[in-house]
């Protein structure tokens, strides 16, 4: 009978490599006694770690991998140091191995999803297009959201940028998809990467031994709307053991179209005026996307890095007619847009990360107005944002590590408008807006055994706009328990602040059309975002969780009719709140070979109050249910010929006063494979019934109106990529694993 050993409470750590120093990912490390009694087992990260947060005086490791020779290690050292794994000196034959991959699994208190498996059975053809079939992840109003969580941060290699989400968004859809290796979804980021609250961290594919330096991948669509789009792009990688550079260009020219009708009565000094029109609009864009990027790896934990991206619309044109009782408008808007950013960073081998980043942004508008007033509008914005930002990591005894660190963002923004009609010289506006946010965070991450793990930390911010000065404290933990290797239990809580755009403070005016006008809040505060969601992960792919918010002093542009005149107002107010509860399931399923599966159903309770709205206040609860369904059918595999069908809908919803009328569309696609995998042609269909049409109504006091809004996104798109490179050399010896099943 084996005896019972004290472990000293001192952590083990160690790291496996192949023969040409290469980090194995996903090796498993047995830790046992000298006599092989069983004490623990690990799993090895990306750059090929194991831990053990204790161990006994003398030591044995068995490390396995199915393309790796058995390796044991004796020691008593709390550095295990480098273990090498020999390949295994033969071909696999006729060998079957069924199973999956698991989907999702832990890493660093992250939802780590495999991304190449994640997407080998859907159509997609972009970087952000692979993003939106992460479970739980939805689009709402052009941006992506994370069931439970809300709004989420995106983060491109664990490096923060001074880079909005719109802007992060375009460079995504410039990436083809087979660039993405990992997506780790956070519902608590750790402060180390410099965003609060949900995140979603895209890793891009890196070196591996044996592959070909050199690859890439060139692209193009064709796209019918009501009038023709398209765009093309090329993509260059080349990956080494110390050097990473890549290029990516894209250009595309947009083509959308919306309609709306508008149907109130508008109660003015008593009196009720029956508001009806119908507007029409389309818009015409050209835009070119581009991303250099290099990176120098002095060891296989060292890193130097320098990015830039740019993105430029030189033309940008939106048409819209109104008709009905307001009386005709047309409304011709022209814009040229320029984004670029600039990034370096450098990850030591000592915990030390440090980098700087900085954005110019400028737009330029002008617009032509006929209604009721001819007028000529003409507006400028630049932005200049730095980012500068530290931090350090330490690995303590006993299984600790601490994390703290520092950042300050500075902001210079200039907007202008002026309006050529003397009468509306009061609407010109002219702000100089400047920005300064202070932080410092520290925290730690803590492994009790082999099933629990907890993190915590904490940022203190000084936030200074002009004469609004705020500190704050935002803490935020992550507590993991994992029972066996099939379940995971996730408790994640972050806080945050949501700040306005810097239009919004400049108080500008925008007219719409004879009845509408947009109009700036120069006192718009910012609100505050509490989240927590409780995570369950099951085989690593079936999920279930739940998750509440709390927003104070929320703030989104609504529409109120005016008690003192004829006109219609979007803007954005600060309510009391909005807090949600939100329920969601992902239950991925197959049928043999042909049928891949994926259904994600969402079930929301909603309460958004305003007790100071004007003179329409609100308190409105209501639920919303929404529903994800994807369907990949092989229909041939040689050649790979695969049809997808997927339908979203959604019922009910609130937003603000507002009651939101159901939704659904249906988008279909077929794709050919050839070429040995690397060709690629595609044809897809999307919201093929011309269904994702947007209704609400409002009954609330003098406040009554219908507004439907039809997005006509009924397109047909012809798509073909190329894809070269990444082959194993010659001299590399090659596992066939063409029969694995995977």
């Amino acid at each position: 009978m084996a005896c019972a050993t004290t472990l000293p409470a001192q952590i083990l750590t160690g790291k496996v490599t192949n023969p040409q120093h290469q980090p194995i990912d996903g090796a498993s490390v047995v830790l046992q006694q000298p006599d092989s009694t069983f004490v623990n087992a690990a799993i090895t990260d990306s750059t090929g770690t194991f831990r053990f947060s204790e161990y006994p005086g003398r030591y044995r490791l068995v490390v396995q991998h199915l393309l790796y020779q058995t390796a044991m290690f004796e020691g008593n050292s709390p550095d295990a140091g480098t273990i090498v794994l020999n390949p295994k000196d033969y071909a696999l034959q006729e060998v079957v191995v069924k199973g999956e991959r698991p989907l999702v699994k832990l890493k660093d208190n992250r939802l780590a999803y495999d991304m190449p498996q994640l997407t080998a059975n859907r159509l997609v053809t972009n970087a952000y297009e692979a993003l939106l079939q992460l479970p739980g992840v939805m689009e709402q109003n052009g941006l992506p959201t994370l069931a439970g969580a809300g709004g989420v941060s995106l983060i491109l290699n664990g490096q923060p940028s001074s880079m909005t989400t719109e802007q992060t968004i375009t460079l995504l859809k410039s990436m083809p998809a087979s660039r993405v290796e990992r997506a780790e979804v956070m519902y608590s980021a750790p402060p180390q990467f410099h965003v609060r609250g949900a995140a979603i961290n895209i890793v891009l594919k890196g070196y591996k031994p044996g592959e070909n330096r050199l690859r890439g991948e060139v692209d193009g669509q064709y796209a019918q709307n009501d009038k023709a789009g398209g765009g093309g792009g090329i993509t260059l990688a080349w990956l080494s053991k110390q050097w990473d550079a890549d290029m990516t260009y894209a250009a595309n020219s947009d083509y959308s179209r919306q309609s709306s009708t508008f149907n109130a009565l508008h109660t003015l000094a008593g009196q009720t005026h029956d508001i009806r029109f119908a507007d029409n609009g389309e818009g015409r864009s050209l835009n070119h996307n581009i991303r250099a990027a290099a990176a120098y790896k002095p060891d296989s934990i060292s890193r130097v890095s320098l990015d830039y991206t740019g993105s430029l619309t030189p033309r940008s044109h939106n048409f819209i007619t109104t008709q009905g009782y307001i009386g005709h408008s047309r409304n011709d808007k022209q814009s040229k847009t320029q984004m670029h950013n600039a990034a370096a960073a450098y990850s030591s081998g000592f915990g030390l990360d440090i980098g700087a980043d900085y954005t110019y942004y400028n737009n330029e508008s002008a617009q032509d107005f006929a209604g009721g007033i001819n007028f000529r509008s003409n507006s400028h914005q630049r932005i200049d944002r730095w980012k500068l930002h530290a931090g350090q990591s330490h690995d303590l005894p006993k299984g600790w590590n601490v994390d703290y660190g520092a950042s300050f963002t500075y902001v210079r923004n200039h907007n202008t408008q002026h309006y050529d009609l003397p009468e509306m010289a009061g609407q010109n506006t002219e702000s100089r807006i400047r920005e300064y946010t202070y932080n410092l965070y520290a925290g730690f991450d803590k492994a009790f055994g082999a099933k629990w793990n907890l993190s915590a930390s904490a940022t203190v911010e000084r936030y200074r706009i002009e004469d609004y000065r705020k500190w704050a404290v935002y803490p935020a933990f992550t507590l993991n328990f994992l029972p066996s290797a099939n379940h995971i239990f996730m408790l994640a809580f972050s806080s945050d602040k949501t700040y306005p755009s810097y239009w919004t403070l400049s108080g500008s005016v925008s007219h719409l059309n004879s009845y509408q006008t947009g109009v700036g809040n120069t006192a718009l505060r910012p609100y505050s975002n509490y989240n927590t969601v409780l995570a369950y992960v099951l085989k690593g792919k079936y999920i279930l969780q739940a998750g509440y918010s709390y927003q104070p002093e929320y703030f989104m542009q609504m529409i109120y009719m005016d008690s003192q005149e004829l006109r219609a107002v979007y803007n954005f107010q600060n309510w009391d709140y909005v807090q949600a509860l939100t329920f969601t399931a992902v239950a991925p399923f197959r049928l043999g070979t042909w049928w891949n599966s994926q259904l994600v159903l969402n079930a929301q309770w909603k309460h958004d109050k305003a007790s100071h709205y004007y003179d329409a206040p609100f308190d409105h609860k209501g639920w919303a249910g929404i529903g994800q369904w994807a369907n990949t059918f092989t229909l041939s595999r040689k050649p790979d010929i695969r049809l997808e069908i997927s339908a979203f809908g959604q019922a009910g919803g609130i937003q603000g006063s507002y009651d939101i009328a159901p939704l659904a569309k249906v988008d279909a696609a077929l794709r050919c494979t050839f070429a040995n995998g690397k060709a690629m042609m595609q044809v897809k269909g999307t919201d093929l019934f011309d269904t994702m049409n947007f209704g609400l109504k409002v009954r609330n006091g003098t406040q009554h109106l219908d507004m439907d809004i039809a997005n006509h996104a009924r397109a047909f798109t012809l798509a073909f990529s190329y894809r070269f490179g990444g082959y194993k050399e010659k001299a590399e010896k090659k596992v066939d694993t063409s029969r694995f099943g995977l």
